[in-house]
């Protein structure tokens, strides 16, 4: 499980590289135009932000290169979203490595903790683990939940050449789910229900994965959804609450949400029983899970199907697919 979250971690974090430096454009597209040509780095930035954000793919390329005139000139800011752009491949080829290296320029010119971890992020995904260690460490340091949160994950699996520490990686992990942060809330809440810490806490676990549920995490929903239908591992069974959550995950097109929600209608918890539109949802969420996490789908669905005759059953499979390619999910 460690292992696992440490990856979403990472596809989470990669995924939202180049909203880290977003910011509001607070003058005309003209006075940015004029000051940017003037050579002010900082309308430079503004200016590619602009333009890589209005829409036109044309304008992307322009986007980038004025990125680079800043971070040419320096500025930590247009080096970061120069990085962006290329980790990104929006306005210029997707290049890796040459993403990491303006990033790192970039933090080691203002030193942001977040940046740094997204830095950290970067470099664990292609390989460099010290060096992406040094970096999470000191955003962790700095307060940045994003590093705490991969230093926990490193101490919990004995990955990224620290030896494994439990404790720490608790503590850490904690440090980062009091800040707010919802990815860390819902691994601690996981952590804790599962006993990877070497004791089981459900009532702790519920309490983190509301939190996460509560700062807008839709995976979070499907979680604990599933856990309040199913009671799994000690969690009471708390069908309306989980329905509720399962349809809120659904919102957001959740695999677990779904999952949850099948799972409800195929055993009746919370809502009528339905097999048919338990197996559908339990087969789309079956069909978007590309970390092959649903251990138990294939119960559920057989169970459901025991109650479906073939035609229902090609039916359903049918609607399946059509929700498959409209969300464009494998």
């Amino acid at each position: 499980m460690v292992r696992a979250a440490l990856l979403l971690a990472l596809a989470l974090a990669v995924g939202t590289l180049p909203a880290l430096a977003a910011g509001p454009d607070e003058a005309s597209r003209a006075d940015l135009q004029r000051r940017a040509t003037a050579g002010d780095a900082k309308a430079q930035v503004a200016l590619g932000r602009l333009l890589q954000d209005d829409g036109k793919p044309e304008d992307k390329a322009t986007g980038a290169e004025w990125y680079r005139k800043a971070a040419q000139a320096g500025d930590a800011e247009g080096a970061w979203m120069l990085g962006s752009a290329y980790m990104a491949g929006v306005g210029v080829n997707r290049d890796v490595p040459t993403a990491i290296d303006w990033m790192r320029k970039s933090v080691n010119g203002d030193h942001n903790p977040d940046h740094m971890a997204v830095l950290a992020v970067a470099l664990l995904a292609t390989g460099g683990a010290q060096e992406a260690l040094q970096w999470a460490q000191q955003a962790a340091d700095k307060g940045a939940p994003k590093g705490m949160e991969l230093v926990a994950m490193a101490r919990l699996s004995g990955e990224m050449g620290l030896p494994k520490d439990v404790a720490a990686g608790e503590h850490w992990l904690l440090l980062a789910a009091q800040k707010g942060d919802p990815d860390a809330q819902l691994s601690l809440g996981q952590f804790y229900v599962s006993g990877l810490f070497g004791r089981q806490d459900p009532a702790a676990a519920v309490r983190w994965m509301q939190a996460a549920v509560d700062g807008g995490s839709a995976r979070a929903a499907g979680t604990l959804a599933y856990f309040l239908i199913t009671g799994k591992d000690g969690v009471p069974v708390d069908a309306a609450r989980g329905v509720a959550l399962a349809r809120k995950a659904m919102a957001s097109n959740d695999m677990l949400g779904h999952y949850a929600m099948g799972v409800a209608y195929v055993t009746g918890t919370g809502v009528a029983e339905n097999p048919a539109e338990g197996w559908y949802q339990i087969s789309l969420a079956q069909r978007m899970d590309s970390q092959q996490q649903l251990k138990t789908a294939h119960d559920y669905l057989s169970k459901a199907a025991a109650k479906l005759t073939p035609a229902q059953l090609q039916q359903l499979k049918a609607r399946v697919d059509a929700a498959v390619a409209s969300l464009g999910t494998g």
